[in-house]
């Protein structure tokens, strides 16, 4: 009986099932991430091919295969499914936190904070000239400024519910 005697880079060249197994990835996923950060087989052993280690790390876990940015579009199924997890996982931990606040209670809070600022708006004039004392000229000028500022606040909007709905 012959020993067999191994060179020791031998040990760093694995096949997909032992990396997948040592890793705890799916073989497809090992696979796919080799395929498509371009790693050649470092050989064959036993009729099987084998991946250098030092070439599998960068492809299982670096930029190469997931990117740098967040499209979705761009991950392998796994990342994918994973990422949108988190991301669902984020937006629970930021409603708890009141970080992130639903649309509708935005729009009722803004409207409350419009009608007040219009209410204390049309008031104005009427405080100036009984408190203050301004004469008819100059009140027809705080109003004629009030109406433009209600008429601003509207624009404005007017023109982000607009945008929105172009933008949805």
């Amino acid at each position: 009986m012959a020993a067999e005697i191994n060179k020791l880079a031998d040990a760093y060249n694995w096949n997909i099932t032992r990396i997948a197994d040592a890793f705890g990835m799916d073989r497809g996923t090992v696979r796919g991430r080799l395929r498509a950060a371009g790693v050649v087989p470092a050989g064959q052993k036993n009729g099987v091919s084998v991946y250098a280690l030092k070439d599998v790390g960068p492809a299982l876990f670096g930029d190469v295969v997931t990117g740098t940015g967040t499209d979705p579009d761009e991950m392998m199924p796994k990342d994918r499914k994973d990422w949108y997890q988190s991301e669902n996982e984020r937006i629970k931990l930021e409603k708890e936190m009141r970080a992130l606040i639903p649309i509708e209670e935005v729009h009722r809070e803004m409207s409350q904070l419009a009608k007040s600022i219009a209410s204390s708006l049309d008031s104005l004039p009427d405080l100036l000239e009984r408190d203050a004392g301004l004469p008819g000229e100059a009140i027809d000028l705080v109003e004629g400024v009030t109406d433009n500022l209600r008429e601003q606040m509207y624009r404005a909007i007017v023109d982000d519910e607009e945008e929105l709905a172009v933008n949805e």
